[in-house]
C-alpha cells in the first residue's frame, strides 16, 4: 500500500469517518443528465430536441421547476416526510423534490460566468441536502452545478452534474468548494476542457492531509465530473501533537500544457518534505525523505500516475542547486496560483508552499533587487479582483536564501479605500490600522504602484529578516 492511501487510512481512523465518501462522490461514473432533470410544463422553460432551455437566469423558482421535479404536501410519500416538509418550509431551503426516493431540500445559490472560447457560459449552481438532516443548514449541503449558454433569446442547459452534486455533505469540503468555484475562473484542463482544481483538507485529531477535489466541465458529453484519484493524489499531509511517527510535506503542481492524454494536461506534482511509507499500518513507521516529483496522466476515468523522479526544485534535496529551476515555467509573466493559497493569505497572514516555492517556479512578469512580481488572474478573494503577487528576493538573480525573500505582497484592482471599506465589511478588521495584537495576526493594508498605477495591496512583511 502506498503511503498516500495510509494516510488516508490514519486520518479516516482518526475522524471515525472513512474517506471512502470521498471517493464515493469523486470515482463515480458519469451520466449524462441528472436524474432530477424533467422539465416542468413553465412559462419560462420547454424542451426541444432534447434540449433544455430558459427564456430567463434571474427566476430562482423558476429553474427549480425546470431543473427537478418539484413536490407539495400532496405528493409525499410517508408521514415522515410531511414533517419534514413543513420543517424545511420554514428553513432557508424554499424548494424540496425527491432525489430518488429521498426528500431533499434545495437552495438557490449564485450564478457565475465565464468565457469558454469567446463565448460566455453560465453556471447557476444550487445546493442541496436530505430533508432529515435536524440541521438545515447550506454549509452542510452537497452542490449541484448546471451550465447554461447562450441560445437565440434564452439559455440551453449544456452540462450538469450528477445528481448526488459535489461537495460530499461536509461542511469544510461544501464551503471550500463553493468558493473556489464561485471566485475563481476555470481552468484550462485540456484543450477542450475547463474545470478546477481544488484542495480539500481531510483530517483531525493530529493528522491532516489535503486532496485535490479535480472536476472537469465537458460540454461534449454534457457532464460537469470529478475525475477520480486511483493513485489517490495528496497535495500535503502532516502529523502534529501527540501523534507520532511525525511527517510533513507539501506540494506544488502544474498542468502540463505540452502533453495531453485523452483530451486532460498531465498533472505533474512537486513534493518536498518528509514522508511515511511504510506499506500499512502492520508495519513500523518508516519516515523518510520526501522530495520527488510525480506525473499523472488521465487514462479517460481517472489520473494514474505514470512515473516519479528526484524534484530539483527541492530546497531539502538539492540545496545548492534548486533556484537555478525557478522560472522555469512560462506563461507570459502569470502564475497559477490556488484561490487557497492567496485566501489564506489575506484571511490569516499564513503563506503556503505555493506561495514560498510554488510560484517561484513561474517566469514573471517584473524582476527587481527587492522584488518578483507575478501578474494574476481570474481570483477574488472577500469581492476583490486579485491582479498580483509580489514575492522578495535577496537579489536581482532571484535568490531566495535570505529572511526578505519571505515577504509577500498580494496587489488588488481597487483603491486603498476601496479594499479597506470591503476588508472591513467581510473580517471586521481594519487592516489600514491593525491594533498591536493583530499586527503579525494579519497583512496590513497600504497603497503600491502596480502597472503604473496605484492600487490597494495587502503587505505581509518580516519585520526583523
Amino acid at each position: 500500500m502506498k503511503f498516500n492511501k495510509l494516510t488516508l487510512g490514519v486520518i479516516a481512523c482518526t475522524l471515525g469517518t472513512s474517506i471512502y465518501t470521498y471517493q464515493l462522490y469523486a470515482g463515480k461514473s458519469p451520466q449524462a443528465a441528472m436524474e432530477v432533470v424533467n422539465p416542468q410544463n413553465t412559462v419560462s422553460s420547454e424542451k426541444k430536441d432534447n434540449s433544455v432551455l430558459v427564456n430567463s437566469l434571474n427566476d430562482a423558482q423558476a429553474l427549480f421547476n425546470t431543473l427537478y421535479k418539484p413536490v407539495d404536501k400532496n405528493g409525499l410519500k410517508n408521514k415522515e416526510d410531511l414533517e419534514n416538509f413543513n420543517k424545511a418550509k420554514s428553513s432557508e431551503f424554499k424548494f424540496i423534490a425527491y432525489l430518488d426516493d429521498v426528500l431533499s431540500v434545495f437552495q438557490y445559490k449564485n450564478i457565475k460566468i465565464y468565457k469558454n472560447n469567446g463565448e460566455e457560459r453560465y453556471l447557476v449552481v444550487f445546493s442541496h441536502q436530505e430533508a432529515t438532516i435536524s440541521d438545515l443548514s447550506d454549509q452542510s449541503s452537497s452542490l449541484d452545478l448546471f451550465l447554461f449558454k447562450k441560445s437565440g433569446e434564452g439559455y440551453e442547459l449544456i452540462a450538469q452534474t450528477e445528481k448526488e452534486g459535489l461537495g460530499n455533505g461536509m461542511r469544510e469540503i461544501f464551503s471550500q468548494t463553493y468558493n473556489n468555484i464561485m471566485n475563481t475562473e476555470p481552468l484550462d484542463m485540456g484543450k477542450k476542457f475547463k474545470g478546477f482544481i481544488i484542495d480539500l483538507p481531510y483530517g483531525g485529531g493530529g493528522d491532516e492531509a489535503h486532496i485535490p477535489n479535480i472536476i472537469v466541465i465537458d460540454e461534449e458529453e454534457k457532464n460537469i465530473k470529478n475525475i477520480n484519484l486511483n493513485d489517490e493524489i495528496v497535495f500535503s499531509a502532516q502529523s502534529w501533537g501527540d501523534i507520532n511517527p511525525k511527517y510533513n510535506f507539501s506540494s506544488f503542481y502544474v498542468l502540463n500544457e505540452q502533453s495531453e492524454h485523452n483530451g486532460i494536461f498531465d498533472l505533474e506534482v512537486f513534493y518536498e518534505g518528509e514522508n511515511d511509507v511504510r506499506k500499512s499500518l502492520d508495519h513500523p513507521p518508516k519516515i523518510v525523505p520526501y522530495n520527488i516529483r510525480k506525473t499523472y496522466q488521465f487514462n479517460g476515468k481517472s489520473y494514474e500516475l505514470e512515473f516519479e523522479k528526484p524534484n530539483n526544485f527541492s530546497e531539502s534535496s538539492n540545496y545548492d542547486d534548486y533556484a537555478k529551476h525557478f522560472s522555469t515555467f512560462d506563461k507570459g509573466g502569470y502564475a497559477p496560483v490556488p484561490y487557497k493559497s492567496i485566501f489564506d493569505l489575506v484571511d490569516k497572514n499564513y503563506g503556503d508552499y505555493w506561495l514560498s516555492k510554488g510560484i517561484r517556479a513561474y517566469k514573471p512578469s517584473q524582476k527587481t533587487e527587492e522584488f518578483f512580481t507575478w501578474k494574476m488572474k481570474g481570483i477574488k478573494v472577500f469581492g476583490l479582483d486579485v491582479i498580483g503577487v509580489k514575492r522578495g528576493v535577496c537579489n536581482i538573480s532571484g535568490d531566495d536564501a535570505c529572511g526578505y525573500a519571505a515577504d509577500t505582497i498580494v496587489v488588488f484592482d481597487a483603491s486603498v479605500d476601496q479594499a479597506r471599506r470591503i476588508l472591513k465589511e467581510k473580517k471586521f478588521v481594519d487592516y489600514a490600522n491593525l491594533t498591536a495584537d493583530q499586527k503579525g495576526t494579519y497583512p496590513y493594508l497600504d497603497s503600491i504602484v502596480f502597472n503604473g498605477e496605484k492600487k490597494a495591496a495587502l503587505f505581509s512583511i518580516n519585520e526583523n529578516p
